[in-house]
């Protein structure tokens, strides 16, 4: 387990503070890919209770793109066309049901908090993901889903009728996903407080990568990748952040643990 999330000894609290437990997790469809020439075409949600493991409120809209023209690759992925758009409600109409909350989740959560736009503590599945199943093969939500491997019986009749990349579809596995993540890491940590405030902090870092994705040492696992090469990644300008921090974690790993090797007293004569 990374450094974020060491086993934090159980200290009992007189009059625990358990805040809010339940996170709005949400998965939106968008015309395209760039923030500048998107819009939002369809919004999913359901509501996960972390405390109980319960999974609620299955929420989608489709949304009017206001003349903005769908991508075509964006259309093969979501196959939303627009004759299904006809009538949509305008973006600012349709997010509103979804604003009624202030801690949201999502699988890569910086593309749904720009294109939403909606206040609050945002979590991030794939940056959580990758603290909590360094070695699963690939982190993208499908991948997590067959790999991990999730169970989604429990939101089986609600996938009914819908396929990966809608809006829902993706909400109920990411909710899925994210319960797993509570499961993995929460006993870990202090309490559920605790979990979330963690689990918050790591959202808003770069990833914590498992693998490189590009060089000579891509799809090697970051603690087997040389350290020369570790130190050249962040000298390098322009490196991918994600890349530049895994690295500097890493580095400092090494050095911690060379200085604990030299650190331990010799075997006596």
């Amino acid at each position: 387990m990374d450094s974020l999330f060491p086993a934090s000894p159980l200290t009992p609290q007189l009059f625990p503070d358990m805040g809010p437990t339940t996170v709005r997790v949400i998965d939106t469809e968008t015309a395209g890919q760039k923030l500048e020439e998107d819009a939002v075409i369809e919004i999913g949600s359901v509501d996960l209770d972390l405390a109980t493991g319960r999974i609620v409120n299955p929420m989608q809209t489709l949304a009017d793109p206001a003349g903005v023209e769908i991508n075509p690759h964006a259309r093969r992925v979501h196959k939303i066309t627009d004759e299904m758009l006809e009538g949509a409600p305008p973006f600012a109409e349709a997010v509103q049901p979804f604003a009624d909350i202030r801690l949201f989740a999502a699988q890569r959560a910086s593309f749904d908090r720009s294109r939403l736009r909606l206040a609050g503590t945002w979590l991030c599945t794939y940056k959580l993901a990758l603290r909590a199943f360094p070695d699963v093969r690939a982190h993208g939500l499908q991948s997590l889903v067959k790999y991990v491997p999730l169970d989604l019986s429990d939101v089986a009749p609600d996938l009914e009728g819908l396929h990966p990349h809608r809006a829902l579809f993706d909400a109920l596995c990411t909710a899925v996903l994210l319960r797993r993540i509570t499961a993995e890491l929460l006993p870990r940590c202090r309490d559920l407080a605790d979990f979330l405030e963690r689990a918050e902090r790591v959202s808003n870092e770069p990833a914590l990568l498992a693998r490189l994705r590009f060089g000579r040492h891509r799809n090697i696992a970051l603690r087997d990748v040389p350290t020369d090469y570790l130190e050249w990644l962040i000298r390098e300008p322009g490196m991918d952040a994600d890349a530049v921090f895994t690295a500097r974690h890493h580095l400092q790993k090494r050095t911690e643990k060379a200085l604990s090797a030299f650190a331990r007293p010799l075997p006596a004569a």
